[in-house]
């Protein structure tokens, strides 16, 4: 793997950033800030334009199509296209995290456990269903064919249907469980990260490896490409071969704080963008040159 290099630094924020995500439509990054402020970054400005301003502190943000929803710690969803602006108010806990069915669904879930399930349209969001899962806190949510997998503060990742019911559950880790990834190479595979500072891999039940990746709580991990990367509490973000787990080295002194956010992006989707407790968003590309032996 080449080695990474920042090339851009933002902060604008006046709080932590606990989310990122690259929105395509736009053709900008968007940042969800514990100022309760999500912005727009696009690559050569010096400074985010706010797309939502709230009281409460947002801890999600999502791109649906073309429009944008953010989370809040109120429980209010913001969803935006254009210049309208709408507020749904059906958690009455923290959004922390959202995912896209199969099917184009929006999943909401909250800090009480709760999952709502939102059909899209022109003019903003109709809920669908709502249930409680009594799982604690919904931590992530991401997509697995026909199928949403949730990752929770029981520690444990499961696996619902398009209504509701859950086909699989998993206890992965000893306290919260992150997130939950299916692996896009291994059928059947799912990676997850805890408050444990542990990644593991599971087929169905079967834990079929556990490694110490981090010190502390292992916020995010995504895939790209041929590699899981993977960001923490301990202020570090790391690379691992997707097809073994080993390592494949780190980002260079990312953040001075918990690096809470963790994306893909840019045109070509080779960029990686980390956001953290330090109130700093960075954007990060692969060094020209030969890759590290």
């Amino acid at each position: 793997m080449h080695p990474f290099e920042s090339t851009r630094l933002w902060r604008g924020h006046q709080g932590a950033v606990y989310d990122l995500i690259w929105h395509a439509h736009s053709n900008a990054w968007l940042s969800a800030g514990g100022d309760g402020v999500v912005a727009s970054w696009q690559k050569n400005d010096g400074n985010g334009k706010a797309i939502f301003q709230h009281g409460s502190a947002f801890y999600s943000v999502h791109a649906l199509g073309a429009a944008t929803v953010a989370g809040n710690s109120s429980g209010e969803i913001f969803w935006a296209l254009g210049g309208s602006v709408k507020k749904y108010t059906v958690h009455k806990a923290p959004v922390f995290g959202f995912g896209i069915d199969s099917e184009g669904q929006l999943w909401s879930g909250d800090g009480t456990g709760h999952i709502a399930i939102w059909a899209p349209h022109a003019q903003g969001l109709e809920m669908k269903a709502m249930w409680n899962t009594g799982l604690g806190k919904i931590r992530h949510l991401s997509p697995w064919g026909k199928h949403m997998i949730v990752a929770s503060s029981s520690g444990k990742w499961s696996v619902f249907s398009l209504e509701g019911k859950v086909s699989l559950e998993v206890q992965a880790h000893a306290r919260s469980c992150y997130w939950a990834i299916a692996h896009p190479n291994k059928e059947g595979v799912v990676l997850s990260g805890g408050q444990d500072g542990e990644l593991t891999a599971h087929q169905g039940k079967e834990e079929i490896m556990r490694l110490a990746v981090h010190q502390s709580a292992v916020y995010r991990g995504l895939v790209q490409n041929e590699v899981l990367w993977t960001a923490g509490r301990d202020k570090e973000a790391k690379a691992w071969s997707l097809n073994n787990l080993e390592s494949l080295g780190k980002l260079p002194l990312p953040h001075t704080r918990s690096i809470n956010a963790l994306a893909l992006g840019g045109t070509d989707n080779k960029l990686l963008g980390t956001g953290s407790d330090d109130r700093s968003i960075k954007l990060w590309a692969p060094k020209e040159g030969p890759a590290d032996k």
